[in-house]
C-alpha cells in the first residue's frame, strides 16, 4: 500500500503527496500534538483541506492546524487557534454549534461555539492505545461476536500491528469524520482504521476489524444514505452498513483506483437521490440504490476527482490541476476556465455560488462568474 495523506487519500487532490505523510516522521509528532497553531496574516492563503457549513458560518481547516472562519459566505476570513498544530484533513457540523475535525497524529478537536474555540479530544497516542487495549481483550476473549467471521489470526494480527503503533508513535492520519447527529459519529483514516463514538466523541470503539478489508485499505470518505453509511477508499475498496456501523459488507466496485470522494446528489428533475464517487484520473461512477451498482460517469477529463457539493439543482466537482466541473445533470457538466493550475481539495455551496478551498487557500465562485464563463 501507499502511504497516505488527505491531501491525496480523501484525495484531497493531489496524488504525488501520498508519499508524504503514515511512515514514521524524523521530526515530532508530540510537539505538533501539544503544540497549539500559529496565528497568521496569511492564513486564508495556505494549504487547506476541508470546509463546512456551521449554520450560516463556514468554517475551513488544513495545514499546521489552520482553522478560518467566515460569517459573510466566504467573502472575508478570520483565524481562530487550533490546539494543534497538526495537519487537518477533515471537519464536520452535526449543527450549527458542534463541530469536530481530524487529522495527522490522530489527532480529533472538538468546537460546542460554532467554531469559535477547540478542544482536543483524542490524540495519536490515546489512538494508538485504545487500538492496543481493544484488540488485547477481543483476543483474549476469543473474537469479537459482532465479526463471528473473522479469523482469530487476523485479529492476532490487528493485535500485533496495535503493538507496533505504540512503538513507533502517533503517526497515523485520521482522514475523514461524519456525524449523524451530535452524539453519533465516525472516524476514518489511514490502514483501514474505523472508529464510533456515541457520546459526541468522549469515548471511542474501534471497528476497524469488522470491515471486510484484509489489504487495509486506507479509508478516504464517508457518507450517510438512506439510513445506511457508505465507506470509500483506496483501491476502489467501498462498504456499506445498514445498522450505524455495528456490521459491514463489501460492495463490489465498479473499478480498482482509489476513491476520493462520495456525495449524495439528486439533480435537477430527478426524484430519487444518487450517490456519486469521485477517483483518480476522472473516474466518476453514480449508484442509484445506495451503492449496490454503479454507473460510470463520461467526465471530459484525467484529472483526479476529489470533492464535489450540491444544492440538489446543480452540482460542482473540483480536483487535481485547477478541475472544476458544474452542471445541473451529470450528462452536461461543464468546465469552468482555471486562472490558474491550483489543485482543489473541497468545495461548498454558498447563497450566490461556491467556496473552494485548497493548495492555495481559498476561492469564492459567484453564480454570475459561472453563467459568464459558460456563455
Amino acid at each position: 500500500m501507499l502511504s497516505v495523506t488527505k491531501f491525496s487519500q480523501r484525495a484531497r487532490w493531489c496524488v504525488g503527496f501520498i508519499v508524504m505523510a503514515v511512515t514514521p516522521l524524523a521530526f515530532a509528532a508530540m510537539d505538533r500534538i501539544e503544540t497549539p497553531s500559529h496565528l497568521s496574516g496569511r492564513a486564508a492563503e495556505g494549504l487547506l483541506l476541508d470546509i463546512a457549513h456551521a449554520g450560516d458560518r463556514l468554517v475551513a481547516v488544513g495545514d499546521q492546524g489552520r482553522i478560518l472562519l467566515s460569517d459573510d459566505q466566504g467573502v472575508s476570513w478570520k483565524q481562530v487557534q487550533a490546539p494543534v498544530s497538526v495537519l487537518l484533513t477533515s471537519v464536520y457540523f452535526s449543527d450549527a454549534q458542534h463541530g469536530w475535525a481530524v487529522g495527522h497524529d490522530g489527532v480529533v478537536i472538538h468546537t460546542e461555539d460554532a467554531g469559535d474555540t477547540w478542544l482536543t479530544q483524542l490524540n495519536g497516542r490515546q489512538l494508538n492505545q485504545l487500538q492496543l487495549d481493544t484488540y488485547q481483550t477481543l483476543v483474549d476473549a476469543g473474537g469479537d461476536p459482532q465479526a463471528q467471521d473473522l479469523p482469530m489470526d487476523e485479529l492476532e494480527l490487528f493485535l500485533e500491528d496495535a503493538m507496533v503503533a505504540v512503538e513507533e508513535g502517533p503517526t497515523q492520519p485520521l482522514l475523514d469524520v461524519l456525524f449523524v447527529n451530535n452524539q453519533l459519529g465516525f472516524l476514518l483514516g489511514s490502514y483501514g482504521v474505523l472508529l464510533k463514538t456515541e457520546d459526541a466523541g468522549v469515548h471511542w470503539s474501534v471497528l476497524s476489524h469488522r470491515l471486510p478489508n484484509p489489504g487495509r485499505f486506507h479509508l478516504n470518505a464517508l457518507l450517510v444514505e438512506k439510513q445506511s453509511l457508505i465507506i470509500a477508499g483506496e483501491a476502489g475498496v467501498l462498504f456499506k452498513s445498514d445498522d450505524m456501523g455495528d456490521s459491514w459488507i463489501a460492495l463490489e466496485s465498479p473499478y480498482e483506483g482509489s476513491f476520493f470522494g462520495l456525495l449524495s446528489y439528486a439533480g435537477q428533475g430527478q426524484a430519487l437521490s444518487q450517490v456519486l464517487a469521485l477517483g483518480l484520473r476522472g473516474h466518476l461512477f453514480a449508484s442509484e440504490d445506495s451503492g449496490d451498482s454503479w454507473q460510470q460517469i463520461a467526465v471530459d477529463s484525467t484529472a483526479s476527482l476529489v470533492s464535489a457539493a450540491s444544492n440538489n439543482n446543480e452540482v460542482m466537482l473540483v480536483g487535481q490541476g485547477g478541475l472544476v466541473l458544474t452542471g445541473k445533470t451529470l450528462d452536461k457538466l461543464t468546465a469552468f476556465e482555471p486562472q490558474d493550475r491550483r489543485a482543489w481539495s473541497a468545495v461548498t455551496r454558498v447563497n450566490d455560488g461556491w467556496v473552494l478551498v485548497g493548495e492555495k487557500g481559498i476561492k469564492r465562485i459567484s453564480d454570475t462568474a459561472l453563467g459568464a464563463d459558460h456563455e
